[in-house]
């Protein structure tokens, strides 16, 4: 079977643009668009009541569309296992999910009806769920081939290098918006209209580079011949769980994102309300930490590939746990150096990069020498569900993320106001427990192992 050449990788990995571009819309500014501060002039959109005195609608909404959407997680998983179409398993999918993926993204912001109308929520509610079940028709197939279509466990590092730069460097640019918006508002636009501009902008960026993905190559061309599962989805699933290295991969890779998901959804509130930081320089700070990082990933892979993986995660969830604990104490250390306020959230970017570039790559490739090392133990192609199960896992964070911190930020806050300075703070508590708990799980597992196996059969079949 043919070697996937570099261009073709490199164009198979501009789908992480893309998302990129769409969790930033989603993870950074969703709170602040429909939960907005006083500063930002942002309309309220959603009805401001409470479920239960605490339970926001913006909490609520996210948490009914991800229940929903981690429905579509096994059935995708499965139909691309089990697919026959003649183009093959994984290819379809994306070809028939890009468009979706990239128009609902954008739609979520564009909810059309009177400030604090009932219906936009329900507006925002579909159109989520739309957007996570579309990610999910790409994704999972998306990454599932990665396995097969790259076989050898070394070159796949550096694939996710590729992709990771791809997905921080579109990610700097979607944390630029706030400079792209302030240049609109400079221009006339009122704020609600600025941001709905920039979206849109990376909104078609995001579909171009999707359906160059999914028309990157010929998937028969670079994938041998495969086994299909043949067990229910509920069977496929009990035997990923079976597999212990998964469970402690995927306990920390768990924790993890709920972590990273904290950091990223509050990001704007840490910087703008606990380092006094205004709106316009933001774009900053979240630019330093991602330039810090592009620049690490090569050390990263290149340390991963002569030693292993697990050492550097372990790091990364140590550093990350140590800056929620400062996040907490943020606008003390701010005022500190009063009129540096920029000065110290920049220093707060490059100390986040290291965390950001290795959660961002190593992950990723953990799992596919899981994938592939359970592959070679039990003769089946079940790509698929190890996905579904990954995307689960992101889904789940990010959910549980999105909940707790849009809860969490309305501790605190003065009459009439979204977001609370103690609530801020908080995030940072919630953030680090679960930071905590990532690194135990990343703890458990056997990187070593894993890879011995793989390597084991490598030079087997060299032998034969």
């Amino acid at each position: 079977m043919k070697k996937l050449p570099k261009r073709k990788i490199y164009r198979y990995c501009l789908a992480d643009i893309a998302k990129g571009l769409f969790n930033g819309m989603i993870g950074n500014y969703l709170l602040y668009f429909f939960q907005p501060t006083a500063k930002s002039g942002l309309p309220v959109l959603l009805p401001e009541n409470k479920l239960l005195g605490f339970i926001t609608i913006m909490a609520l909404i996210t948490a009914l569309g991800k229940i929903v959407d981690a429905v579509t997680d096994p059935l995708v998983a499965t139909l691309s296992d089990k697919c026959t179409h003649k183009e093959g398993r994984r290819m379809p999918f994306l070809k028939y999910a890009g468009i979706p993926y990239a128009l609902s993204v954008l739609l979520i912001f564009y909810a059309p009806f009177r400030q604090g109308s009932v219906v936009n929520a329900i507006w925002v509610g579909v159109f989520l769920v739309t957007y996570y079940t579309a990610y999910t028709f790409y994704f999972i197939p998306r990454n599932a081939l990665v396995p097969e279509i790259i076989p050898d466990a070394k070159d796949r590092v550096g694939y996710y290098g590729i992709s990771t730069a791809f997905f921080m460097g579109s990610s700097s640019f979607m944390y630029a918006a706030t400079l792209f918006v302030n240049i609109l508002k400079n221009i006339g636009f009122s704020p609600l209209w600025a941001w709905r501009v920039v979206f849109l902008v990376f909104a078609a960026i995001g579909m171009i580079c999707v359906m160059f993905t999914a028309t990157a190559f010929k998937e028969k061309d670079y994938v041998e011949s495969n086994t299909k599962p043949q067990e229910s989805i509920l069977k496929s699933f009990g035997l990923v769980l079976r597999n212990k290295n998964f469970v402690m991969y995927g306990l920390g890779d768990l924790f993890s994102g709920v972590s990273m998901a904290f950091f990223q959804t509050a990001m704007l509130y840490y910087i703008t309300m606990l380092l006094n930081v205004p709106e316009s320089q933001s774009f900053l700070v979240m630019l330093s930490a991602i330039g810090v990082a592009l620049c690490l990933f090569p050390a990263i892979v290149k340390f991963s590939r002569k030693y292993n993986k697990k050492a550097l995660i372990v790091s990364a969830s140590i550093v990350f746990t140590i800056v929620f604990a400062f996040i907490y104490v943020g606008d003390k250390i701010a005022a500190l150096a009063p009129g540096y306020e920029l000065f110290v959230g920049l220093a707060l970017g490059v100390v986040v990069a290291f965390p950001f570039a290795a959660i961002n790559i190593l992950p990723q490739a953990m799992l596919s020498d899981i994938i592939q090392e359970d592959s070679l133990k039990n003769g089946v192609n079940r790509e698929g569900i190890f996905s579904a199960t990954k995307t689960f896992i992101e889904k789940i964070a990010s959910a549980l993320a999105m909940m707790v911190v849009s809860s969490v930020l309305v501790i605190g806050a003065n009459a009439g106001e979204q977001v609370g300075m103690q609530g801020v703070k908080l995030t940072g508590v919630y953030a680090g427990v679960f930071s905590l708990l990532s690194l135990v799980f990343f703890c458990l597992y056997d990187d070593k192992k894993v890879n011995r196996y793989i390597e084991e059969h490598a030079y087997q079949n060299k032998k034969q």
